[in-house]
């Protein structure tokens, strides 16, 4: 493998952090990097850059020798709004966010055989509202004073993911890769009554951190120059418990039974593991410098993110008159998230020699329902519709620069069901965009 000293200093300069805002499908981004941006992600048959070391690691044979560094600014709106119970709407939270990312693979001299590797963030989402009127809990008619709501959250997952891929014949090309994993996660859905000192909710907004592991294989048939197709399988990613350091009373929440669930000053353990996910796709080309591509992708969010524990030492409180009446170990979070299938479309077109320009559509259902709205105030991971647009350009024999934008279409969902005598009204809404810049370097063969 050349030009391998200055792969090393591109890894190297890989020492940006980023705390990103909410991502696309769920909160799974619906494209890492410019091509897959500028393709919708359509990209699980038509590989082109080291991105596809993610989308399918079959890819990273059947790609020129290069290395990539991206940075994506991302620019989400995030509302939440009260006004449906006589509470407050706040559009809050950091208006810009980078999300950056850095790949490198090369195909083994002699040998039908390629290796490569990356570090990707994949997954992120957060909020941090003002302060403001919320539901007026227990309210069962009259005049009752909304309650205090204070809302925050910041996910990210990265992925580090060495890959090796071999051509086993002039159509079949078959890739796997590694996924070394960390995911940090902080939260607080907390709310106040303004006249006593009643409270309820969760606050773990020191943010804490778990690694781990998974796998992700993939495949990629060439039926002819006009049809090529791939299939890719993610497995879950099993981390280990994210712990937290919490004090007296930062968990307090009902357990519909007269008693409160409270913390005490200890350790608590989250166990979230991140979801399977399957895809199929197919590139076509028509006709020379013209190709099109379509993706299905399934993601299997039900498994992870329906319904998770912070477990630990709870104290049990009587709502009555405020005595411990026992104790558990247990807190259910219901998140009750559903699974989640994505529609993409791309095509690109070949300008010159020196140019490709993309377009691509991306569809995938929201995980959250009504009935889950009040779950998930600080994580609305709700976008459906996505339009991207892309280019690239050769800068010499071996520099490209590569260049996108994508825009995540407004989404809105108002919450149903009961919660505490008080029927949800709570309205979530997310949309954004996002410009991806992208350099590469291309070895040759």
């Amino acid at each position: 493998m050349r030009h391998s000293k200055l792969a090393l200093v591109l890894l190297g300069a890989f020492t940006l952090l980023a705390s990103p805002a909410l991502a696309t499908n769920g909160h799974q981004l619906a494209a890492i990097g410019p091509y897959q941006a500028g393709m919708g992600g359509a990209t699980t048959a038509a590989p082109f850059d080291t991105t596809t070391i993610i989308s399918n690691p079959a890819g990273i044979a059947l790609i020129n020798p290069r290395a990539d560094i991206n940075a994506e600014a991302f620019m989400p709106v995030r509302t939440v709004d009260f006004g449906a119970t006589g509470g407050q709407s706040d559009q809050g939270g950091s208006p810009l966010y980078l999300i950056p990312s850095v790949g490198m693979a090369s195909g083994i001299d002699g040998t039908d055989w390629a290796v490569g590797g990356g570090v990707f963030l994949t997954s992120g989402m957060g909020v941090d509202y003002s302060t403001i009127d919320s539901v007026p809990f227990g309210a069962q008619g009259g005049n009752f004073t909304p309650w205090k709501a204070n809302l925050y959250s910041q996910y990210q997952l990265w992925k580090v993911a060495p890959a090796i891929a071999k051509k086993i014949n002039d159509n079949l090309t078959l890739g796997a890769a590694l996924n070394m994993d960390y995911q940090q996660m902080a939260l607080k859905m907390k709310f106040s009554d303004p006249t006593s000192a009643n409270y309820m909710g969760v606050d773990m907004s020191r943010a804490a951190g778990a690694m781990g592991f998974g796998f992700s294989l993939g495949a990629i048939y060439k039926v002819n120059d006009m049809f090529q197709f791939g299939a890719t399988y993610t497995s879950e990613q099993s981390f280990s418990d994210i712990e937290y350091r919490l004090s007296a009373g930062d968990v307090a929440f009902p357990n519909g039974q007269g008693q409160a669930i409270v913390s005490g000053n200890d350790t608590y353990k989250l166990k979230m593991n991140f979801p399977q996910q399957a895809a199929l796709g197919v590139a076509i080309t028509p006709m020379a410098g013209l190709k099109i591509t379509a993706d299905y992708k399934w993601i299997n969010f039900k498994s992870t993110q329906e319904k998770i524990n912070l477990t630990g030492n709870y104290a049990l409180v009587s709502q009555t008159t405020g005595a411990v009446v026992g104790s558990t170990t247990a807190l259910p979070i219901a998140m009750g998230w559903d699974d989640v299938s994505v529609i993409a479309v791309g095509v690109e077109y070949k300008v010159s020699d020196g140019a490709t320009v993309r377009a691509g559509y991306n569809h995938g259902n929201s995980p959250i329902k009504a009935e889950d709205v009040f779950n998930n105030l600080a994580l609305p991971a709700i976008v459906e519709d996505h339009i991207g647009l892309g280019a690239d350009f050769r800068l010499g024999s071996n520099w490209e620069l590569d260049l996108a934008y994508l825009r995540a279409l407004k989404k809105e969902v108002t919450g149903s069901g009961d919660m505490m005598g008080q029927t949800s009204g709570a309205k979530i809404g997310l949309e954004g965009s996002s410009l991806t810049l992208g350099v590469a370097y291309n070895f040759g063969k």
